[in-house]
């Protein structure tokens, strides 16, 4: 008797497999069209017979790059948050995965959008002979908020008030607390944390009306996307963004009453773009616009592509590294183009005039452009 056994076990179960008749099964998930807010659409069944599952197909009516899917089978994960949404020929584990009779099946189709859409999944099946497979369950779509009527044959919507509900323009003038801050920030719709550092509760506030008063755009935005800032204690950087919790941050031990000799200072030597005072928090609402406008997807491909970060590699060729120096500043080559995008923003929502290559740069990479820009 031959033995089948290799080197890793691919010839033995689960990998290898041991039923004989392909069955695929289709399953159809109508998502309705809501107010525009993150929803999970949910599809669950359980089989009526052990299967052998190899494959799955998927295809979206409405192919929003945002959106992205899960798959798990009796509580093990066999994909996990899959952007593409057009594998109409198959994704194919390489894996013959024996799934018994009764196990749940958790397909997850996360939008952050209103739009209404068809997903269509077939499941890639090996079952026993003679059996009629059935899929027990169904869509949970959840119970979000309706979208807008549809206004009459003719008749213009009502518009919406200028800043999505925020009354433009902002007024701002130095808070006396934090406290008050506080409650300006949040009737905003932006979660802050300000430390109860006054100095930076006015910095930052200060920001907010600037890019409110001249960010067309920017109050509709911080009311479709959650925008959270807080104080944070760091080593060497005056402000970072983290795109996996969404939270803009500056260094707790920022010197903000002298903000505006910094800015000068790093602008008067070419390591930055803009003299403005509050550059550095602006700097860093640029990267939170940056990837809401391009996705997470795209903006994790743009984070990966400088070889070493902050270090002195870069995809840039050695002309346009001095371009951008000369004509922009030397930070936005250091982690390009992820430094590039936020540096240009601040010099131009700061009124500092941009080169034309720059801004080719710029657009070409995906960054926010506030209306009429």
């Amino acid at each position: 008797m031959l033995s089948r056994y290799i080197v890793g076990g691919r010839l033995d179960p689960p990998y290898y497999p041991t039923k004989t008749m392909p069955l695929f099964k289709g399953r159809f998930i109508g998502i309705p069209n809501t107010a525009t807010v993150k929803r999970v659409i949910k599809d669950i069944f359980y089989l009526s017979h052990d299967v052998e599952f190899y494959a799955i197909s998927i295809h979206s009516t409405v192919a929003t790059p945002e959106d992205y899917w899960t798959l798990s089978v009796d509580g093990n994960l066999i994909a996990k948050n899959v952007y593409c949404k057009q594998y109409s020929e198959g994704l194919y584990f390489q894996v013959a995965h024996a799934v018994e009779r009764g196990k749940e099946f958790i397909f997850e189709y996360h939008t952050s959008l209103g739009d209404g859409k068809s997903v269509e999944v077939m499941y890639h099946f090996l079952t026993d002979p003679n059996i009629n497979l059935e899929l027990e369950g169904g869509v949970d779509v959840g119970k979000y908020p309706d979208p807008p009527p549809i206004p009459p044959e003719g008749k213009e919507p009502p518009q919406p008030p200028a800043g999505g509900g925020i009354t433009l323009p902002v007024t701002w003038s130095p808070f006396l607390s934090v406290t008050e801050a506080n409650k300006w920030t949040k009737d905003l719709g932006v979660s802050a944390d300000y430390a109860n550092n006054l100095d930076a509760a006015n910095y930052i506030t200060e920001a907010l009306a600037h890019l409110l008063n001249n960010c067309p755009g920017f109050a509709d935005m911080i009311q479709k996307r959650k925008l959270n800032i807080r104080l944070e204690r760091m080593r060497g950087a005056n402000g970072s963004f983290d795109p996996v919790s969404g939270t803009v941050a500056m260094n707790k031990n920022y010197d903000f009453k002298r903000a505006d000799q910094i800015a000068r200072a790093e602008y008067d030597s070419g390591q930055k773009s803009s003299p403005d005072k509050l550059r550095t928090i602006i700097h860093e609402i640029g990267h939170w616009l940056h990837y809401h406008n391009v996705g997470e997807q795209t903006f994790a491909h743009y984070s990966n592509l400088d070889p070493d970060a902050y270090g002195p590699r870069t995809i840039l060729p050695r002309a346009d590294e001095n371009y951008i120096s000369t004509h922009l500043c030397h930070y936005a080559t250091k982690f390009f183009p992820i430094e590039l995008t936020p540096e240009v923003f601040t010099a131009k929502i700061t009124g500092v005039p941009v080169d034309t290559k720059i801004w080719e740069w710029y657009e070409q990479y995906g960054g926010y452009k506030c209306s009429g820009w």
